[in-house]
């Protein structure tokens, strides 16, 4: 009982962490399109590195989400 509480709070914090990331990404796009919007002196050409930054953030999440359920599918497969 005990590990499966313990299991369950590091799959919380793992979640909570995770929502975290997304939500700086989130931060970041917005802060982004807003200086476009905004900011005369705020450029494409500002912008173009920042929204690279982004999209590779997102990658590698998406690569982790991806091996999380190749892991699971494989654990699932074994049981």
């Amino acid at each position: 009982m005990m590990l499966f509480k313990k299991t369950e709070r590091n799959l919380l914090a793992h979640q909570l962490n995770r929502k975290l990331y997304f939500a700086e990404i989130e931060e970041k796009l917005i802060k982004v399109t807003y200086c476009l919007m905004a900011d005369d002196l705020y450029t494409v050409d500002h912008a173009i590195p920042e929204l690279i930054k982004i999209i590779d953030q997102l990658e590698l999440e998406k690569r982790a989400i991806m091996n999380e359920i190749g892991r699971l599918e494989d654990s699932d497969g074994r049981a």
